[in-house]
């Protein structure tokens, strides 16, 4: 027996296992729900920014090929501000981008879709002994109306501002 019968028979034996399971099932379930949450929440994005007067609105850019500069690169659709900062959805997450940089922490951060936990928000920071160097919380999808005043507005959302407090304060 050679090294690629033992290779196939272990792989065979491995997809059986997880169909008996329904695992693959689940996983794609909860990927297409993930992907529809997260489009209904850029739906949301959108539907704002059209009910804006002309001279507020955002503008809408619509990834084609080397349409977008490197950082932008992932994104399907995507709403700038003037000073060129913005959000943008990427099929399987929401990013906020801000055009400064942050040595510390990122100001950059993303919303994505979690079958168990709902909407999280996540964020790069210096790792540390302490910690993972990813900051995630709880998304608060009231907060779509700051993103969307500080994107108008040209002022950087601030990450603590959008995401779920799990104290009255904090």
């Amino acid at each position: 027996m050679t090294w690629i019968d033992k290779e196939l028979r272990k792989r065979e034996r491995l997809d059986a296992r997880v169909s008996a399971k329904g695992d693959s099932q689940w996983v794609e379930d909860s990927t297409t729900l993930g992907s529809a949450k997260l489009l209904a929440l850029w739906q949301k994005l959108e539907s704002a920014n059209e009910a804006l007067p002309e001279k507020l609105r955002l503008k809408r850019e619509v990834s084609t090929a080397n349409a977008f500069p490197s950082e932008r690169s992932a994104f399907l659709m995507f709403l700038v501000a003037k000073n060129g900062s913005g959000i943008g959805y990427t099929g399987d997450a929401i990013r906020y981008i801000w055009p400064q940089r942050n040595a510390r922490s990122s100001y950059n951060f993303w919303i994505r879709w979690h079958p168990a936990l709902g909407y999280r928000l996540i964020r790069r920071v210096r790792p540390s002994m302490f910690s993972s160097g990813i900051d995630e919380h709880a998304f608060n999808e009231a907060a779509l109306d700051h993103i969307f005043k500080c994107l108008v507005v040209e002022a950087r959302v601030k990450y603590w501002a959008v995401r779920k407090r799990r104290f009255w304060l904090f």
